[in-house]
């Protein structure tokens, strides 16, 4: 292992995909955990970014947290 490397525990971290109606997500995000609140708004912003997606999911850990559908 390189000197420096840190390991990041998996429930450190959120993973939010961008979901298509077809299922595919083309996008991926990595983010920290922190208050659901604060996930839930980077996911409505990566809504109006990303118009092909029609919801997001809110992982973590293997589980998934919430989804949060365009309206």
């Amino acid at each position: 292992m390189e000197e420096g490397l840190t390991l990041i525990a998996a429930e450190e971290y959120c993973t939010l995909l961008c979901v298509r109606a077809d299922g595919i997500a083309p996008v991926v995000d990595l983010a920290p955990w922190t208050e659901l609140e604060h996930l839930q708004g980077r996911a409505e912003r990566l809504l109006r970014e990303h118009q092909s997606c029609d919801a997001v999911e809110l992982w973590r850990g293997g589980a998934l947290v919430d989804r949060i559908v365009r309206s």
